[in-house]
């Protein structure tokens, strides 16, 4: 089964613009990202550019952005999870 996993260090990520670009540097987003959650929301839901059947995230460190911006992040339950 062909499975991608992206993984995304979170030491350094504590709000909405630290968390962008290496979300879209780890997860190999397509050149046109626009750096905004409207993008962000387009490439994770539309993964055509990065083939697979399986996708994985691996993300360490995720609580140090869930407790520095609670009401910025989006929960990883408006994605689905097939």
């Amino acid at each position: 089964m062909n499975h991608k996993i992206f993984y995304l260090d979170g030491k350094k990520i504590n709000s909405k613009q630290t968390f962008l670009k290496p979300a879209a540097e780890a997860m190999e987003f397509p050149q046109y990202f626009g750096n905004n959650w409207d993008a962000f929301d387009e490439c994770i839901t539309d993964l055509t550019w990065c083939p697979a059947q399986r996708y994985v995230i691996l993300y360490d460190h995720a609580d140090i952005f869930a407790q520095a911006e609670p009401k910025n992040r989006k929960p990883s339950s408006c994605y689905p999870h097939p």
